[in-house]
């Protein structure tokens, strides 16, 4: 179950990965906020046209708490952050940026353990240790310390964002084994849409765009990679594997986006990206050995 788990959550990364690319694209022709909006309410209907294809009840005999999860995934753990991060990376370089949204998964292993009571050995450490150090090796390609001079407003806006999502992963796991993850990521992706809506007429230039054949085929393969295919291999990650499990091994979308950025940017890899790429896998395979080891003790 274990393994099923982490090739999940290896989806998710790779997914996010390549939306991390598709989001970059999007915004810089359309205002942030409006493409936040689309990805929710748009990969929401979709997912409820597939609930009603496979009949899968949209709801669920779920107590009050409950649904205040789902509200907290929906509002603090998806849209508010989407907007943030989206925004931010408008407003600050993608090298800079892509380090600061590696902050989620070490403030879902903090809240993991506030919040859930979950627990870590050791050897769980060091495998955080090489995806984390991995990850950054991935990032800084060709590293400029005049990026890092400066921290902006861009910065801030995606350090939110990626604590919003690392928080979101405690009401996520909460409700993992209590509602089917179809019709969950409705109510995340609906909710979260419908908080957004009074935003666009607030705005300025909200609905100043030009639609692009370009603008377009991102605006769909971001939406289904990311708010169809992504949340829900998420959500069902998160049925076999703890909070902070799962948060660390989506510390591996560095490698994916690097190699979106190369197939869609054309952008080149350098031999540290190389060498980071390896220790991410090594940390993954050691995270997954000592998760199954533990387990194979508690049997």
């Amino acid at each position: 179950m274990k393994v099923r788990g982490f090739m999940l959550t290896l989806l998710t990364a790779c997914m996010f990965g390549l939306g991390a690319v598709l989001g970059k694209i999007a915004a810089t022709d359309m205002q942030p906020l409006l493409v936040a909006f689309l990805d929710l309410f748009v990969g929401g209907i979709l997912l409820a046209i597939i609930l009603l294809v496979v009949k899968v009840p949209l709801w669920s005999r779920l107590q009050r708490k409950d649904w205040i999860n789902v509200c907290l995934l929906a509002i603090v753990g998806t849209a508010l952050p989407l907007v943030c991060i989206i925004t931010g990376l408008a407003q600050t370089s993608a090298i800079k940026g892509g380090f600061l949204l590696q902050t989620q998964g070490l403030v879902t292993v903090v809240c993991a353990i506030i919040f859930l009571r979950e627990r870590m050995a050791w050897r769980h450490f060091g495998g955080i240790i090489c995806l984390l150090l991995g990850s950054l090796l991935v990032i800084i390609k060709n590293l400029d310390i005049s990026l890092w001079e400066a921290f902006n407003r861009g910065d801030l806006l995606i350090i939110l964002g990626a604590a919003g999502l690392g928080y979101g992963m405690i009401p996520a796991k909460k409700l993992s084994g209590r509602i089917h993850s179809l019709p969950l990521n409705v109510w995340r992706l609906l909710l979260g849409s419908l908080i957004l809506l009074p935003f666009l007429f607030i705005l300025p230039h909200t609905f100043m765009f030009t639609i692009t054949p370009t603008l377009l085929w991102v605006l769909i393969a971001y939406i289904i990679t990311n708010f169809c295919i992504g949340y829900i291999t998420l959500q069902e990650g998160l049925r076999f594997l703890k909070a902070w499990e799962s948060a660390a091994m989506m510390q591996t979308i560095p490698i994916f986006s690097t190699i979106s950025a190369m197939l869609l940017l054309h952008d080149t890899i350098s031999w540290l990206q190389i060498v980071g790429g390896v220790i991410i896998l090594v940390g993954g395979f050691i995270l997954a050995r000592a998760s199954d080891t533990g387990n194979a003790s508690l049997a």
